[in-house]
């Protein structure tokens, strides 16, 4: 009867382990602000005041990052393209759009990535007039 009733709490007991429950979270290890200055610039005539205002768009925002996950395993490359958010000095934020690996890491499209696996990544997220403050990201 004991040996029974310990067969099959055992199970139930690996399962309801914290280990188990533990979210798997993504920890931006470091990162280097990328400004990719716009190459075109857009004229406004003022036929009043005889003027010309030359307006240019902001910079493309994007970042070279090191990021770790708390679990390792494979990953595919480009669904993470959408994963990093950037906070920036005017308190706004944006989430990337592209996101772009060493191909000698890339192995048919997939990335391991774990906590003794750092991965870098190029990252970019909107023009913005302000600069990045940090970043974020939600790789499960």
């Amino acid at each position: 009867m004991k040996l029974s009733f310990l067969s099959a709490a055992l199970p139930l007991l690996i399962f309801a382990s914290p280990v188990s429950f533990a979210k798997n979270t993504c920890t931006i290890e470091s990162f280097q602000s990328i400004d990719i200055e716009p190459t075109t610039t857009a004229a406004k005539i003022d036929r009043e005041n005889d003027q010309i205002q030359i307006k240019r768009k902001p910079p493309m925002r994007c970042a070279n990052i090191t990021f770790t996950t708390s679990n390792t395993r494979n990953r595919i490359g480009h669904q993470m393209a959408n994963k990093f958010e950037a906070q920036f000095f005017d308190h706004t934020s944006a989430t990337s759009h592209s996101i772009s690996f060493d191909e000698d890491k890339l192995k048919a499209g997939y990335i391991r990535v774990g906590p003794n696996n750092p991965v870098e990544a190029y990252v970019c997220f909107t023009t913005a007039d302000t600069p990045i403050k940090e970043i974020s990201c939600d790789v499960k």
